[in-house]
């Protein structure tokens, strides 16, 4: 069991020093790897106003030879179960030290810059957050991410009857709709952090369990100077309708419906929960947007679109090691 492999001699280790990350190529694992650059998009930015962007282009798939691609098996003869870390409007950075906190614990881990797999490498991290719409970054992100969770199952170095998925901001949204569509024979669970309705909205119905995780000081993206990730929503006309997207929140609410609301992360909870989908809610002290992103700190600030919204992010040291052990908790009752 996972618990037994993560104890406090692991968990010091992880959390130490913020997590001694890898080197910038990717690792591999034992077995060979066959490139699949054919898979790679051509995605290009579409200025919508001066510093705010959508995309447009040829969507592409996963290749597990794109240089940001980590992959990594722990040492051992037994498959490990995998953990596929999905990023947020940041980019691979987002997932980086997470990604390292689950291979300590024992898991095979996976991670990747969709935005890089999609033909648009080189843009930092800021300007992915704050000048690019929603919509644009969750399309990207979710189009790879599903091949990658595809190419997955074709690994036979892993565990694939216990494959996992996290997912931070958009990447949390990416996850939280895989989790509508995923296999149960194979996924176990999905980790939402930072989940957020805008975009692609949300799925109607899930096939596995989902544990949807916030810090209490996540106002990130909330006009609301007093507001917090679970009840940020917008106007339904920036949600989008997109092919292989689990049917949900979009289909009623988009361009076509403008001037309603979309539905928060809560009420998505509800409308999950009367159709008999497990979601787990996990609220953590002293913890705003994206625990791993670095020390806590509160701020708001201004996007490419103009508006001033929440931009706080990280944690004290204290709550990441208590939203780590959640999360590890969370993969351990779901073997």
């Amino acid at each position: 069991m996972l618990r037994r492999i993560f104890n406090h001699v692991v968990l010091a280790r992880v959390m130490s020093g913020f997590l001694a990350l890898a080197g910038p190529a990717a690792v591999w694992a034992q077995a060979a790897i066959e490139c699949l650059p054919q898979q790679q998009g051509a995605m290009s930015l579409v200025a919508l106003r001066p510093g705010f962007h959508t995309v447009s282009g040829t969507l592409g798939g996963f290749d597990p030879c794109e240089a940001s691609v980590r992959f990594r098996v722990p040492p051992g003869t037994g498959k490990a179960p995998l953990m596929i870390s999905v990023h947020g409007g940041g980019g691979i950075h987002d997932v980086l030290k997470s990604d390292e906190a689950f291979h300590q614990a024992g898991m095979a881990t996976l991670a990747f810059d969709a935005y890089a797999m999609q033909g648009l490498p080189g843009r930092g991290s800021l300007f992915w957050a704050r000048s690019v719409t929603n919509e644009a970054r969750q399309r990207m992100i979710y189009t790879t991410a599903l091949a990658a969770y595809r190419w997955a199952l074709g690994r036979g170095d892993v565990d694939t009857r216990r494959i996992y998925l996290f997912g931070i901001s958009n990447g949390a949204a990416v996850v939280a709709n895989l989790a509508g569509l995923v296999d149960p024979a194979h996924v176990r669970g999905v980790i939402s952090e930072g989940v957020t309705p805008v975009g692609l909205g949300l799925p109607d119905e899930i096939r596995v369990p989902v544990l949807l995780a916030f810090g209490k000081l996540d106002d990130f993206g909330h006009p609301d100077p007093q507001g917090r990730r679970w009840t940020l929503s917008d106007d339904c006309r920036v949600n989008i309708q997109f092919a292989g997207v689990p049917a949900g929140s979009s289909r009623y609410c988009n361009q076509s419906t403008p001037n309603r609301r979309i539905p928060d992360a809560l009420q998505w909870v509800d409308t999950v929960r009367r159709g008999g989908g497990q979601v787990e809610v996990l609220y953590v002290d002293d913890m705003a947007h994206s625990a791993f992103f670095g020390p806590l700190t509160r701020t708001r600030a201004t996007w490419g679109n103009g508006q001033t919204l929440g931009a706080s992010l990280g944690a004290t040291d204290a709550a990441r090691t208590v939203f780590f052990k959640a999360m590890m908790d969370f993969v351990d009752r779901h073997p």
